[in-house]
């Protein structure tokens, strides 16, 4: 049996890739996927819907990555299988990394990705959470989370916008894997 919602998503995300969010209309994606205009607004609120969808399955691609490389649970292990995970992921599929960036972003002016945001903030909230109980340990230096991530993920992502032109990662990925975990530790 066809399932008709991932064969809209499926011929939704090239489209998405190579027209952006702004670009990529409902008709653009009707044509793609063959679905007439109800189905994909029966699987989805519209547009906004879709990429909403398609970054959740993005978001879990980085996760799967990362819980795929952890060896531990340790505090050290966390923190650079997470970076390891998002780097990883994203220099094999940067098309796919520059749309889940698109949507974050454009995730703070529209209203219709709030679910983007809401994501977001609730791995933050747990992450955060996290994170104090080792700065109570003494694994990690104690600051506030923002910073703590700004320091972590930031130096990463500013890697990715900028690596396009680059064709092995290898020695830049660990560099930034132990840099992350360099700074927050209390080492």
């Amino acid at each position: 049996m066809i399932d008709r919602r991932q064969q809209i998503l499926d011929a939704a995300l090239p489209i998405f890739l190579e027209k952006g969010y702004i670009g990529t209309t409902i008709a653009d994606i009707r044509k793609a996927s063959g679905a007439t205009t109800g189905s994909i607004y029966h699987f989805f609120s519209g547009k906004a819907g879709l990429a909403i969808a398609l970054w959740s399955a993005a978001n879990g691609l980085w996760t799967t990555r990362a819980e795929a490389v952890r060896q531990s649970s340790e505090p050290r292990e966390l923190v650079t299988a997470t970076v390891r995970g998002l780097l990883e992921w994203a220099t094999a599929n940067r098309n796919l990394f520059l749309f889940f960036e698109e949507l974050r972003i454009r995730a703070y002016s529209d209203p219709e990705l709030q679910p983007i945001l809401d994501q977001i903030a609730q791995t933050h909230d747990t992450a955060a959470a996290m994170y104090q109980a080792w700065a109570a340990e003494g694994h990690v230096r104690a600051m506030e989370w923002p910073v703590a991530s700004a320091l972590i993920v930031g130096p990463s992502y500013d890697y990715l916008r900028k690596c396009g032109h680059m064709s092995d990662h290898t020695a830049a990925i660990e560099m930034l894997v132990e840099r992350a975990w360099d700074s927050v530790s209390r080492d």
